[in-house]
């Protein structure tokens, strides 16, 4: 991708690049989508940036456009400012690309938005829940990034990207973001290879699950996520990670999360590998990702809160682990899955 390309104008890019429409409901829609994105090499991650309505509006559901064989997974990222002012550019930020957001004192300020792969279906919240953005969040820009598995023919362009379905009235109940995810690496010709992070929620206001994600790459065998209290472990949702990476409903419909819960999550992982396999942005590298998408009475802005450790190990903390925490039990088409990790040996 060429990426010297001069500024642009956000404030037409938005009305440009958007096609909006209102219902009588108040719903409108606004769609995101590259503008004819041409990935040089396998792997390349590209962003492009919308500036969002100054007041605040509320995310209601998302609708993707885009395809497992061209894409890894396709993310929005909320910015105050965009990592660059071109109309597209090379976010590779580990080697040595561009960064999502324009970060001020080396912190990392972006904020989850949405998160999509292998041909995960559209997702609507619940009634009454809301995702908000603009006003005075730190979401003045929605970045969308794309991670292309491969080069494209000559002459070809991708035009992946996601319709928002947003509100301007206030809903009764706010959503976010809490990921769990780990560090480190796996070894090779290891089976049942666990990665672990817990930890605890000490938000004053009641966090309710809604939906959950898993996100890894092709080790990923099945990746569980739990409330743990009392050392009485309460599932919040378990999948494979080769099942469409699409927000499911929780297992547990109703769920509290109080200050003092335990939030806890597993990848487990199986490499026919030759070589130890690192965590990272390739699809030669491996991710372990739990997202909780949630809804809360606060109606103060909201940011994603993160989890993630290194070399972090559930029984070293806690008793009674679920047996099922790595099973197959109940996740559709799991004869699929031990089959895709029974001949895959790349």
């Amino acid at each position: 991708m060429n990426t010297k390309m001069a500024p642009y104008n956000f404030a037409v890019l938005l009305l440009a690049a958007c096609v909006c429409w209102a219902s009588e409901d108040g719903v409108f829609t606004k769609t995101l989508r590259m503008p004819g994105a041409t990935p040089e090499h396998s792997d390349a991650l590209i962003c492009h940036a919308v500036k969002v309505e100054d007041d605040p509006t509320y995310i209601v559901a998302y609708e993707p456009h885009a395809s497992g064989e061209i894409t890894n997974h396709m993310m929005l990222y909320g910015c105050e400012e965009p990592g660059s002012t071109e109309e597209m550019w090379n976010c590779e930020e580990i080697r040595g690309g561009g960064r999502v957001c324009a970060d001020r004192a080396g912190q990392d300020s972006r904020q989850v938005v949405y998160a999509w792969a292998l041909d995960a279906p559209a997702f609507t919240m619940p009634e009454d829940v809301g995702f908000r953005v603009g006003g005075t969040t730190r979401i003045k820009y929605i970045v969308l990034q794309l991670h292309y598995r491969n080069k494209l023919p000559v002459g070809t362009t991708d035009s992946s990207g996601v319709t928002l379905h947003m509100q301007r009235e206030q809903p009764k109940f706010q959503a976010g973001f809490y990921v769990l995810g780990t560090w480190g690496s796996i070894p090779p010709h290891v089976d049942g290879f666990h990665m672990e992070s817990a930890c605890e929620y000490t938000d004053p206001s009641p966090m309710y699950p809604i939906a959950y994600r898993t996100h890894s790459h092709s080790l990923g065998v099945v990746t569980s996520g739990y409330r743990v209290r009392n050392n009485q472990w309460t599932e919040i949702g378990r999948m494979s990670p080769q099942r469409p990476q699409m927000f499911y409903n929780v297992t547990t419909p109703g769920m509290k999360v109080l200050p003092g819960d335990v939030l806890a999550a597993r990848c487990t992982m199986t490499s026919h590998r030759d070589t130890v396999t690192k965590i990272g942005e390739t699809n030669a590298d491996e991710m372990c990702n739990f997202y909780i998408m949630y809804y809360t009475a606060r109606t103060d802005d909201l940011s994603v809160q993160w989890c993630f450790k290194a070399d972090y190990h559930w029984n070293e903390h806690f008793s009674s682990i679920p047996d099922k925490a790595s099973s197959l039990d109940g996740i559709p088409a799991s004869d699929d899955v031990t089959e895709h990790h029974t001949h895959h040996h790349d």
